[in-house]
């Protein structure tokens, strides 16, 4: 099941926040696993983590008031791919930490690196290609900077990044 609770938490928690420059903020949530977020190794599940960073670009989407273009467009976002590595385990009600920033963009994507830290060590961390979606289908990266007033803002991606933004196994 979807964090619903989670959810509406960071809502109300953001709701009143002021805007900040998307460039220069990164989300920090500190999340607690509970049962329901266990797979039988009594672990962090996988699937419920890649779930979790979705509450991590809310967070980051709400801090930069993104939801206000989104409504006003009738735009949505979109995850078109991650690539995630797994380190080492998170057990139950073990707290963690996400933080989740934008590390750049090419023509047509947005890309953000999440990180999930216990006690100062990354346990897990993903690169998330996202995108603006409306009725016509993605909305350019150039159109989207426009409507944020961030035309002046240029994010090339790391090099370490570009490979991974080369495959495209769908197409495979």
């Amino acid at each position: 099941m979807y964090p619903y609770f989670r959810l509406i938490k960071l809502i109300i928690r953001r709701t009143f926040s002021k805007k900040e420059n998307p460039q220069e903020v990164s989300s920090t949530l500190k999340i607690r696993v509970w049962p329901h977020d266990l797979d039988p190794f009594m672990e962090l599940n996988n699937g419920r983590y890649v779930t979790l960073l979705d509450l991590g670009r809310f967070d980051f989407v709400l801090k930069v008031k993104l939801q206000k273009i989104l409504k006003r467009k009738k735009w949505s976002l979109t995850v078109a791919g991650t690539y995630n590595e797994y380190r080492h385990r998170i057990r139950p009600f073990q707290q963690f930490e996400l933080t989740t920033s934008i590390i750049g963009h090419d023509e047509r994507w947005f890309y953000f690196l999440q990180k999930a830290k216990r006690k100062g060590k990354v346990h897990y961390s993903s690169v998330v290609k996202t995108a603006f979606t409306s009725k016509d289908g993605l909305v350019p990266v150039a159109k989207a900077k426009k409507e944020m007033n961030l035309e002046q803002l240029d994010m090339p991606l790391p090099n370490w990044v570009i490979p991974l933004t080369n495959q495209e196994i769908i197409k495979r």
